[in-house]
């Protein structure tokens, strides 16, 4: 298996874990962000939110081509990092249109300090867990001062903007179907997606009990979000576990 996945899934499992911990022993500071979201036709709201995914889609093409705020070069992180709002704004505009919470996100707006405070702690605790358990792993110093530097803003807010589409999606599929219903589909189709390419590429049948944990894994995540009902504290462990795949070891 190759190392950075390895430790990427070390270290997802033990941050999950932690959380769930918390979420048991401190249930009080670690309860939902808000009430369940209960559309009168779900079925048409998540109708709506996979339109906003079409358009997203299409907006990122946009991007590709360089037909969004020109940045030559990518030069500018802020212009690249308005240019990743826009291309999630349907996100955000659905929800306006639809006069709908920004709690119908997952994204909280009562202790919100805390929340980050929160996500701060566990993205720190998940940079520690990957310096010890990955293979050749750069200076943790190194790590660290790379990941939480300014020049990497616009992936943070391409990973939050994912982040609440992703919830976008869960929600309100979840108020049609359920929310077991909800994690085993995703699961089904994370799998589904994947394995006719994998056979296609020659992968062997071991190799594919790794599609099977990396499905596992997700709906783990997801089953943490869905008990918080909060993208506040993961956004930050999403954040900073995607970037090891540049800083995870010396250049």
């Amino acid at each position: 298996m190759d190392p950075h996945y390895k430790a990427l899934i070390i270290t997802y499992t033990t941050v999950v874990a932690i959380w769930f911990a918390c979420y048991y022993f401190l249930k009080k500071s670690f309860s939902p962000s808000t009430e369940i979201f209960t559309p009168k036709k779900p079925y048409m709201e998540f109708a709506f939110a996979f339109l906003a995914c079409l358009i997203i889609l299409g907006i990122g093409q946009l991007y590709i081509n360089g037909l969004l705020i020109p940045n030559p070069k990518n030069k500018s992180r802020i212009i690249d990092a308005l240019n990743q709002v826009l291309i999630f704004s349907p996100t955000l505009v659905l929800v306006w249109i639809r006069k709908q919470p920004l709690t119908s996100l997952w994204l909280p707006q009562k202790k919100l300090l805390w929340r980050f405070g929160i996500g701060f702690f566990l993205s720190s605790l998940s940079l520690f867990v990957y310096w010890a358990v990955r293979e050749n792993s750069a200076p943790l110093n190194f790590i660290f001062k790379n990941i939480y530097h300014p020049k990497n803003v616009s992936h943070m807010v391409q990973v939050i903007m994912e982040d609440l589409t992703i919830a976008l999606l869960f929600v309100r599929l979840s108020s049609w179907i359920g929310g077991k219903w909800t994690l085993i589909l995703v699961a089904f189709l994370f799998a589904a997606g994947h394995i006719p390419s994998m056979l296609s590429e020659g992968y062997s049948f071991t190799e594919l009990g790794t599609l099977l944990l990396d499905s596992s894994l997700g709906v783990i995540v997801l089953l943490a979000l869905y008990r918080s009902k909060d993208v506040a504290w993961f956004f930050l462990v999403h954040f900073v576990l995607d970037m090891t795949q540049f800083y995870g070891v010396t250049p």
